[in-house]
């Protein structure tokens, strides 16, 4: 039997392959990939046109989003914003998709949290991130449905909020937003400027124009000149929009049980994330001077189990094992006990003073119209 020859898609789609079988790929995707403008474009023409009314919520409703199908940290963004819309005065609901949680390909709508500190549905069912966000957020009602029209009017109904912020929204046209946030990842902004399937992007680069604001995250990952460059770019295709800067930046470590504690400095470590981009993090963890004997990267949204689990700690028993928050609240209730350790850091969305007072003042202009 042939040996099996495995690709990596990234390395493929971005061109860096050079193979034949890449190449060959490349070409048979391509079509694909005008097929799928061609088609968004379709779908697009009746909401652009007026002949397609979107829906609208009796409260101002905000975005957060992207264009690209990777991660460009909208959960620690979703985070930040809820903040500050809590710290103005504002009730604030929350709702996401529920990416990987089994609630997704259900009907309806439920509620993650309401907003009094504890969470109601297990990551398996409402997905790692709306339980990461009702941990981030106690204070803040957080729901999960496919349909956010549905979900949006169960959170009226339940919570009579002032706002309600959409995680990961860009893509959800049926519902009208007063606010649209969109993250480009200013290492690769516009990935290789194609829609999928050829490229990682879900819209093309022209689609940034419906963005009021735009926030250029992990600039601390490019020089000053490609980050202007990508500035010039985003001014072009979004004039009108806020234009900020922001890095991820490490946000405090903690321990399987959820508890503030310190970074495993001086110990030998494997990290292991199911993230849109495991290779961030643990470029991340050796900058802050941690040890990585290993590193294992899962798909996004990887559900986790026993059994893989103990195949992963067979890696190294003796090692200290660290992840993500997002991971956490998964792999948490799989731990061994007794078992290595297992830490998880945290990540937040830091913007400067100035660029964090413009978004304020944009939050606060939308809250006042």
């Amino acid at each position: 039997m042939p040996p099996r020859v495995c690709l990596d898609a990234k390395k493929v789609l971005s061109g860096e392959d050079r193979s034949l079988g890449a190449s060959l790929l490349r070409a048979g995707l391509t079509p694909l990939s005008w097929l799928h403008r061609a088609g968004l474009e379709a779908y697009l023409l009746p909401y652009k046109t007026g002949l397609r009314k979107r829906h609208r919520l009796p409260v101002p409703v905000i975005s957060i989003g992207n264009l690209s199908s990777g991660g460009t940290g909208k959960t620690p963004m979703a985070a930040l914003v809820g903040r500050l819309l809590r710290e103005s005065g504002k009730q604030v609901a929350i709702l996401s998709r529920g990416h990987g949680g089994s609630h997704e390909s259900e009907p309806g709508a439920k509620i993650v949290s309401r907003g009094d500190g504890k969470i109601l549905l297990a990551p398996e069912v409402a997905g790692d991130e709306p339980t990461l966000l009702a941990r981030l957020l106690p204070d803040v009602p957080i729901l999960v449905g496919r349909d956010r029209r549905v979900s949006g009017q169960l959170a009226i109904n339940e919570f009579a909020p002032d706002v309600i912020l959409l995680d990961d929204g860009l893509q959800f046209w049926q519902l009208h937003r007063d606010l649209d946030i969109v993250l480009l990842d200013a290492s690769r902004p516009f990935d290789n400027g194609r829609v999928l399937p050829r490229g990682l992007l879900r819209e093309p680069p022209s689609h940034l124009s419906r963005a009021q604001v735009v926030v250029l995250t992990r600039a601390e990952r490019v020089t000053p000149e490609a980050l202007e460059s990508t500035k010039n770019r985003v001014r072009a295709l979004a004039p009108h929009a806020h234009l900020l800067t922001a890095s991820h930046a490490p946000n405090g470590w903690r321990d399987r049980h959820g508890s503030v504690t310190t970074a495993p400095k001086g110990e030998v470590c494997v990290a292991f994330s199911g993230i849109a981009d495991g290779e961030a993090f643990a470029l991340g963890l050796r900058a802050q001077g941690l040890t990585l004997k290993t590193t294992v990267n899962f798909a996004d949204h990887h559900a986790y189990n026993k059994g893989g689990i103990e195949a992963l700690i067979e890696r190294d028993p003796s090692a200290t094992f660290v992840t993500t928050e997002k991971d956490l609240v998964k792999v948490a209730a799989l731990w061994p006990d007794p078992g290595p350790g297992l830490l998880a850091q945290g990540v937040k969305i830091a913007l400067s003073e100035s660029d964090q007072k413009r978004l304020s003042d944009a939050l606060n202009t939308l809250l006042i119209r």
